[in-house]
């Protein structure tokens, strides 16, 4: 099986610290933070349901608040991408892509749904 569940939904906001405390007080425990450029990152679990909420620039607006993106977790991203490109979508970015988040790093891609919803597929390394 290629996709193996749901990785996270991703949700942007101006004010992290904030967030962190709404998040923490529904239940949720911060499990990673990263640095995105300057932005904070955090990942929040609660029993199987991973959010990734991290900080938008205010002149975004529209966007914070607003699921920004839903990611499928995948043990094995090249095949995964092999099979995302037969169904002819959309690609946000060109190829896989790298960030240092995590212990070990990510590698991951987004495509556009038939709705212009962007999914990420995610794969920890």
């Amino acid at each position: 099986m290629i996709f193996t569940g749901l990785q996270h939904v991703g949700i942007p906001t101006k004010e992290f610290d904030k967030s962190k405390q709404f998040y923490e007080d529904l239940g949720f425990e911060l499990v990673n933070t990263e640095d995105n450029d300057g932005s904070r990152v955090g990942f929040y679990q609660l029993g199987a349901l991973m959010l990734e909420s991290w900080e938008s620039p205010a002149e975004a607006p529209g966007k914070v608040g607003a699921i920004n993106h839903i990611a499928l977790d995948t043990r094995d991203i090249d095949k995964a991408f092999a099979k995302v490109q037969k169904l002819g979508v959309e690609f946000v970015d060109d190829g896989i892509q790298n960030l240092p988040y995590w212990e070990h790093g990510i590698k991951y891609f987004n495509f556009y749904g038939p709705n212009k919803e962007i999914f990420e597929v995610c794969q920890k390394l």
